[in-house]
């Protein structure tokens, strides 16, 4: 599975907890919509989840599906090295940005600084609010955080200009908070 498969997986399991998600057709199913988010930005992923473990057993320590989730996601990232509990191994991430093409190569170290602190200041938050979940959620807000920088800062002739890839890039599609 795919980094942006993965990370709509866990934006659509998220969207789903909320009061609100849009009725736009465009918007609907986005979980059965994963192969068409993986094309709307045509780059190399800053990470590929493809070499990952498979930790399909990873989600057998969780009993909610979102923690399920969590669980495979923290594991595959575990096992490229790029995450270490709960912290994003920044020298490991930009390993893999320097396998990347030249042109995306400096955009994707912005995305991946840019992520690491974002991150960084995740996981003081959810340090003064307890979290009791199985496995971390920082690996998938990671991904997440990866996935978003990527379609706003895709190169313009890497872009799909459909009305779907742009609602996703704009956010259309996120759930609604009241």
């Amino acid at each position: 599975m795919g980094m942006t498969k993965c990370c709509m997986v866990i934006f659509v399991l998220v969207g789903c907890t909320t009061s609100f998600i849009s009725a736009d057709p465009d918007c609907e199913n986005l979980k059965d919509r994963r192969d068409e988010m993986d094309q709307c930005c045509q780059v190399e992923k800053i990470i590929s989840l493809k070499d990952a473990d498979d930790c399909s057993s990873a989600a057998d320590e969780a009993s909610e599906p979102h923690e399920k989730m969590m669980c495979t996601v923290q594991c595959k990232l575990q096992s490229l090295g790029v995450v270490n509990g709960e912290d994003i191994v920044q020298e490991k991430m930009l390993e893999y940005v320097e396998r990347l093409e030249d042109g995306w190569k400096d955009t994707a170290k912005d995305i991946v600084t840019k992520c690491v602190e974002f991150i960084a200041s995740m996981k003081t938050k959810m340090q003064e609010h307890s979290h009791n979940m199985k496995c971390s959620p920082m690996s998938g807000f990671f991904l997440m955080c990866l996935m978003k920088n990527t379609f706003e800062q895709c190169p313009a002739d890497k872009w799909q200009n459909t009305s779907f890839c742009n609602k996703i890039k704009n956010g259309e599609c996120a759930p609604k908070r009241d």
